[in-house]
């Protein structure tokens, strides 16, 4: 009689522990199904909101850049993209039509130039006749204190109604009308504000000169 319980015993421990086991088994297969749910649920929101937010960030990035490209040619109020020459420097990373309603008044570079930070970039707004507008800086990772002042008016207006093919960079104060005088302790970086300039000029000489 003994034995027998004895083995009833053992057969109930066996049974209880095999159900423990699928319990265990059941739980685990619940949790993982939620957690799988729950990163579905998750990548659809953050999918949505992406695709949400997309055009409004798109839109500002887009009013901020014409906004750029009318400080560089106040005189335009609509900015159109043309096609680069295939011999185009490599500076050169994009060439805006600039107009006044239908009127042509010229044309905004977008250049990229090596400073002493590295790549920059810079808008130059050229007119029809070729005179230097004005320049605004895109972006740039410069010495604050040194080379960021190319972003300052002191140092920018230089570049202003320039009627010149070429710039040449001076480290004293400038006089002549192809000069620009040099930010103290930031040559490399003046020096990369001008060659990319110069680029643009250079651009426009070769490939729009008279509306081309």
């Amino acid at each position: 009689m003994a034995a027998g319980n004895a083995q009833t015993g053992r057969a109930r421990v066996f049974s209880n522990s095999g159900g423990s086991d699928s319990e265990g088994g059941r739980k685990i297969l619940r949790l993982g199904l939620i957690l799988f749910i729950v990163a579905a649920v998750t990548g659809v929101i953050l999918g949505l909101v992406y695709e949400i937010t997309l055009e409004p960030i798109r839109k500002t990035q887009e009013r901020l850049r014409n906004e750029i490209l009318s400080e560089a040619l106040p005189e335009a109020r609509s900015f159109s993209p043309i096609e680069l020459a295939p011999d185009a420097d490599p500076m050169i990373q994009g060439v805006q039509k600039a107009l006044d309603d239908n009127r042509p008044v010229g044309y905004c570079f977008t250049v990229a130039s090596k400073g002493y930070g590295g790549l920059f970039e810079l808008i130059v707004g050229i007119t029809e006749t070729g005179k230097l507008r004005a320049i605004r800086i895109l972006k740039h990772s410069e010495t604050p204190g040194l080379g960021a002042k190319i972003t300052l008016p002191a140092f920018s207006r230089q570049y202003e109604n320039r009627e010149t093919e070429k710039l040449i960079l001076v480290k004293s104060v400038s006089g002549a009308p192809d000069q620009v005088q040099a930010i103290s302790g930031a040559t490399v970086t003046s020096a990369a504000v001008t060659n990319g300039v110069n680029a643009a000029l250079d651009y426009w000489k070769n490939n729009l000169r008279g509306g081309n």
